[in-house]
């Protein structure tokens, strides 16, 4: 009888184990991103890094998670979080009131701004919002602070304005001359233009407001959204964030 105890209670404990460790697979979390350097992008060894990568993934680590970064299409972000292929973005997102109606937001956690990125050479042809209008094409990521922008100036028509996938193609667009400006945040046209394949184009500030930067959850998750707010109001006391933003030079 004692034998037969004993391998019950030997079965028990060896079922208990296979739940634990079946449930730590439950702490995977997916974080939606773009290649947006220096937020979010891939380094020579194919890992993710960057200011949010580097944030999140320590955010996140100190609740238990283990973070899997995945490359979302911008405009269909929300759809990305609602259909569970990711669990939430951590990617340089603008608060605006269409995402506050669709998602659960955290607290801002940095500042920015949308400016031009133009060709060198026509530096001195775009120096005010107004400006804009004599522009043939305006590339801009779709789904992005740039595209809400744009869309509400009435000075442009949707002729101009050239919708795109992702924020780091729309360089390559105004480098080749097939659009005379581009909107990006400004941590983005920091990192790339006057550098590498982009030392012919440079970026302007024309007074567009700045902006809110914040994490996004699915409206159901707020306790981890709350967990999130505490975290980062610790980083923010205890220089976190600041030495992250000094190491990846973006303004917080």
């Amino acid at each position: 009888m004692k034998k037969l105890l004993a391998f019950v209670c030997s079965l028990a404990l060896l079922v208990t184990g296979v739940v634990a460790f079946a449930g730590c697979s439950g702490n995977a979390l997916k974080i939606g991103v773009t290649n947006y350097p220096p937020m979010d992008y891939r380094d020579e060894s194919g890992k993710w890094v960057g200011f949010d990568a580097e944030l999140a993934e320590k955010a996140f680590g100190e609740l238990g998670y283990d973070v899997e970064f995945v490359e979302i299409v911008w405009e269909t972000k929300v759809m990305s979080l609602e259909s569970r292929e990711v669990d939430v973005i951590w990617n340089g997102m603008t608060v605006t009131d269409d995402l506050r109606a669709s998602i659960l937001l955290s607290e801002p956690y940095m500042v920015n701004q949308q400016v031009l990125v133009i060709r060198t050479a026509d530096a001195d042809k775009y120096t005010s919002q107004e400006d804009l209008a004599q522009a043939d094409t305006i590339a801009f990521e779709g789904g992005s602070a740039a595209d809400t922008i744009l869309s509400e100036m009435d000075s442009l028509t949707d002729d101009q304005l050239l919708s795109m996938e992702k924020q780091a193609d729309t360089f390559l667009e105004v480098k080749s001359g097939a659009s005379d400006v581009a909107v990006v945040d400004i941590a983005l046209a920091k990192e790339m233009t006057g550098k590498g394949d982009y030392t012919d184009l440079t970026y302007v500030d024309i007074g567009f407001a700045s902006e809110d930067f914040a994490v996004g959850f699915r409206k159901e998750d707020t306790q981890l959204c709350e967990q999130i707010n505490e975290i980062l109001a610790k980083y923010k006391e205890d220089g976190t964030i600041e030495a992250l933003a000094e190491k990846y030079g973006v303004s917080v």
